[in-house]
């Protein structure tokens, strides 16, 4: 039989709860100063305990909008409002036999199937990938025409997802440095892949218009993106070259390099796209 408990407003911590349920599903409503029922844009915190007494809490993830599932033996459950707006909260969590992992019944005999999605898909659903893109004249393959950006992480980790380059000529050499030095730099705008962020920033920052005095060591392999040369045909429309790379030291700068390899002038379009955020979906 399933056990229904609730953590009344004005309380943020529930009673003991038996340790004998397999799973546990909560629910929260919201409520102002007033006690007028809201719906905050974030959500609150929930933890869970596997003992009555202590202080072991960990973190549960929302399994869907509105809702934390868990597994195993919960003893007390715990919320934070911090950053919901909401004064007071009613938490109501169900208690029951069965797991709640979400794995459907017959999912590893064949007789059912689960959805799956990319890192890539689910990225983009959390508001937490960025593109940048630029358009630039490089005169030729003299090495003082390069064109250069930096890549200046924050206190998160950055995966580079791809760098993608268009050219109206024979093509680029794309480079990659580590720990450049350099003066200056402006910050050049990042675009969410989501628009419901449209107007944010991530830590991370894409500098442009620097005085650069050393590339620092390079830590990657060129990429050669190299074009027809006939009369008929030159050039390609932009593609993406090179896989992700793993930029998980915070507060390290990134220099990018394009170099021509054409001796005349070319029109070279170039974009990346970048994670923010921890290399691996939370787990409870």
């Amino acid at each position: 039989m399933a056990m229904i408990y609730e953590i009344p407003r004005g309380s943020l911590e529930s009673g003991p709860m038996s340790l004998d349920y397999d799973s546990g599903l909560a629910t929260i409503q919201y409520y102002d100063a007033g006690g007028i029922e809201i719906f905050p844009a974030v959500s609150a915190t929930i933890t869970v305990s596997p003992t009555i007494t202590g202080e072991n809490f960990k973190t549960v993830y929302q399994s869907s909008k509105g809702q934390w599932a868990f597994d195993g033996p919960v003893g007390r459950l715990r919320v934070s409002l911090a950053g919901t707006g909401a004064v007071t909260a009613r938490v109501a969590v169900w208690r029951g036999f069965d797991s709640g992992s979400g794995v459907p019944p017959g999912a590893f005999t064949g007789l059912r199937a689960m959805t799956v999605q990319s890192y890539d898909e689910a990225n983009k659903k959390r508001g937490v990938q960025w593109e940048a893109s630029r358009l630039v004249t490089i005169a030729s393959n003299a090495p003082a025409n390069n064109v250069y950006s930096i890549i200046k992480t924050g206190s998160k980790p950055v995966d580079l997802k791809s760098r993608i380059f268009g050219y109206d000529g024979l093509g680029i050499v794309g480079r990659i440095f580590k720990a450049p030095t350099y003066a200056g730099g402006t910050a050049d705008p990042l675009f969410n892949m989501n628009p419901r962020y449209l107007g944010t920033q991530p830590e991370v920052q894409i500098l442009t218009g620097f005085t650069l005095t050393n590339n620092g060591t390079k830590c990657g392999a060129d990429i050669y993106a190299v074009g027809p040369s006939t009369n008929q045909s030159r050039g390609t429309t932009p593609r993406e070259f090179g896989s992700n790379r793993v930029l998980d030291e915070p507060n390290t700068s990134y220099l990018l390099v394009i170099e021509s390899l054409d001796t005349a002038s070319q029109l070279v379009t170039a974009r990346i796209e970048l994670y923010e955020g921890g290399l691996d979906l939370p787990l409870v």
